[in-house]
């Protein structure tokens, strides 16, 4: 079994899991390197305090406002993982003012944004540098604007599941 590759992309062309490969191609595409061992996904981290709870003479109205799929976060993080050129590219993306890309994860697709200041950060592994490499550690955040999931299984049956 192949490992999934990590990737934004540009919203111009249909979702996709595989946008290396997809028709046509996106203008944008950018690859993770390797793909990262630190990582989550917080579907409630933009509802945190939201709703209240109100005293009255004979009892308490609450009001909820439930979980929408724009509170979601994704985080994620490795060391010593990144090329300059794929620094370089993150960087672009995180540097256009509202820009909306398509995350994949090899089975799994968000649309999403970077927060600022935060949304990417990368530093330069110095001991590799001394040797005349670029090697960088990085640590990514986004904003879910929408979750689009699919789930493919290759063994004769395919289960596919999409909320838009």
């Amino acid at each position: 079994m192949l490992v999934p590759d990590f990737a934004f992309y540009s919203t111009e062309i249909d979702p996709t899991v595989d946008p290396a490969n997809a028709s046509p191609a996106p203008a944008t595409l950018v690859v993770l390197d390797q793909p990262p061992l630190f990582g989550e996904y917080d579907f409630e981290a933009g509802s945190v305090g939201r709703g209240s709870v109100h005293a009255t003479l004979g009892g308490q109205v609450v009001q909820d406002f439930g979980v929408f799929d724009v509170d979601g976060r994704i985080t994620f993080s490795d060391t010593d993982a990144l090329s300059s050129d794929t620094v370089d590219d993150l960087q672009a993306l995180w540097a256009t003012v509202d820009g909306e890309y398509y995350f994949t994860d090899g089975y799994n697709i968000w649309k999403v944004r970077f927060p600022r200041p935060d949304g990417f950060k990368a530093r330069r592994n110095l001991l590799f540098s001394h040797h005349g490499q670029d090697v960088f550690s990085y640590e990514i955040a986004l904003i879910v604007v929408e979750k689009i999931v699919t789930y493919t299984q290759d063994c004769g049956l395919s289960l596919e599941v999409a909320a838009a």
